[in-house]
């Protein structure tokens, strides 16, 4: 996980703010829901029942249809995911989230780029033959010490690369998490280890 200071603007501060109120809200509806499951109901919605009922409350709701539906989308797979793993996160089910105390959202890279096996070669979708085009989040860099991220919104916001600023690289990612938190936003990027090479001995590793 990759983590920066961002230093939106003042409209761009009031778009995120609505970004974290609409994505508490759908995370508040889903925990509401979930509470009223009881056994010899049937199971509780899931996540693709879930954003079913996002768009038709979206459609009957203006304050929620004025906000963006993949932020409020993420928002019930963030929820998707606690309940899966409720049982060993060890923060057992997921509970209310408060105003003031959980501002954030996760925003889903907008940008497609091709995707490749571990080994180098070309990633095929097994039912079309073509290659794989996955999400990854636009960053761009400013200077050696100032790069700019797209939030659905609120275009582009800037955040600090590094204190020193030598060395830093650009976050490569597929999706990144805004937070708020003592009056400072960050942005942190969930970006994938690249692969660690093998000691080349030759050697075998067994693992039970």
């Amino acid at each position: 996980m990759a983590r920066f200071r961002m230093y939106p603007t003042g409209g761009q501060v009031r778009q995120m703010l609505l970004h974290c109120a609409h994505a508490r809200y759908v995370w508040n509806l889903a925990v509401e829901q979930h509470a009223h499951w009881e056994p010899g109901r049937g199971s509780a919605p899931g996540f693709a029942e879930q954003c079913c009922q996002l768009t038709e409350a979206r459609r009957a709701n203006e304050w929620l249809a004025a906000g963006n539906a993949d932020v409020q989308q993420q928002a019930l797979k963030d929820f998707a995911k606690a309940k899966s793993a409720r049982f060993t996160s060890g923060f057992g089910e997921p509970t209310w989230r408060k105003k003031f105390m959980h501002e954030g959202f996760r925003v889903i890279g907008t940008d497609r780029v091709p995707e490749y096996d571990a080994d180098g070669s070309v990633k095929l979708n097994a039912k079309t033959g073509r290659q794989v085009m996955g999400r990854s989040v636009v960053v761009r860099r400013l200077n050696r010490r100032w790069a700019q991220v797209k939030v659905p919104g609120c275009g582009w916001v800037r955040f600090r690369l590094s204190a020193g600023g030598r060395g830093a690289k650009l976050p490569d990612a597929k999706t990144f998490r805004v937070t708020l938190k003592n009056g400072q936003w960050h942005a942190a990027f969930a970006v994938v280890p690249g692969p660690v090479p093998a000691p080349g001995t030759g050697e075998v590793i067994g693992i039970d």
